[in-house]
């Protein structure tokens, strides 16, 4: 029969044993078996041979099952690496959590969600922050909440500048209205659309080249608990994702843009 020992264990179940059942003293065990007079009153203070378990027996979680699908799905839409994800949990979610706690929750990214360079090394690489990927998800949230929800979001891939709105119903004028504004605001040269293929992304803008990508799987986005339980920083949902994009784009610097923002970093190209 194979026996598990830990790795640094100086006795087997059957000293283990004899040490238990013998009347000798302590010293004298020791010496006889040439181990520590320690190691004997351990396991003769003990009923059971075997080592106990080394993992604890209730496993405390930081985070709700619901705020980690969330956390997650913040880092697969920025892309953002650990420490910048973990500013934007504790700053924007206001969720409390260490750095290893985080990176303990965190689910394999996609194959498909995994960005090209980024920063100083896609211009190296000769890419330009002249494109914008655009998304659209459904948000089921409570009734308190609001109900149904529809999500809408831009990023542009270099440098990670991201906008996003929510709306309680959705339009494709609306969705124009949104794309028109936001395109004002962003201080990259967009010459170029990459849409999932979703009836609400099927627009066509005067003067930029639309492309079609594949509709990502999961498309809706369930929350069975308030907002404001998971998410203690929670406004209403529109306002919370202006400002999570806000502080991505401003409120911290990244070292692969040149520790500079990502809105630093595309007005210094556009200058």
């Amino acid at each position: 029969m194979e026996i598990k020992l830990h790795a640094n264990a100086t006795t087997t179940p059957r000293v283990r044993r004899y040490l238990q059942e013998s009347d000798k003293s302590d010293r004298e065990l020791a010496k006889e078996l040439g181990i520590s007079v320690t190691t004997v009153r351990r396991w003769r203070n003990r009923e059971q041979t075997g080592d106990r378990p080394t993992t604890p027996d209730v496993v405390h979680k930081a985070m709700r099952l619901e705020q980690i699908a969330v956390v997650n799905a913040l880092r697969d839409t920025l892309h953002a690496p650990l420490d910048e994800l973990l500013f934007m949990v504790t700053e924007g979610l206001g969720i409390a959590v260490s750095r290893a706690t985080l990176n303990r929750y965190l689910r394999p990214a996609h194959q498909r969600e995994r960005s090209g360079p980024q920063g100083v090394r896609a211009l190296k690489g000769g890419h330009l922050p002249d494109t914008l990927t655009l998304h659209y998800r459904r948000l089921s949230m409570t009734m308190d909440d609001g109900g149904e929800h529809h999500l809408l979001w831009a990023r542009e891939p270099v440098s990670g500048w991201c906008s996003a709105r929510v709306f309680s119903g959705v339009s494709l004028p609306l969705v124009k209205n949104w794309l028109t504004e936001m395109l004002a605001r962003c201080p990259a040269d967009i010459q170029c659309l990459e849409t999932e293929a979703i009836k609400w992304l099927s627009i066509e803008m005067p003067g930029l080249t639309v492309t079609r990508q594949p509709e990502a799987s999961g498309t809706a986005i369930t929350l069975t608990e308030n907002l404001s339980t998971l998410i203690p920083a929670a406004s209403e949902p529109d306002a919370l994702a202006q400002r999570l994009c806000e502080l991505w784009n401003t409120g911290k610097v990244q070292k692969k843009l040149g520790e500079r923002t990502p809105q630093a970093f595309l007005e210094a190209l556009r200058r």
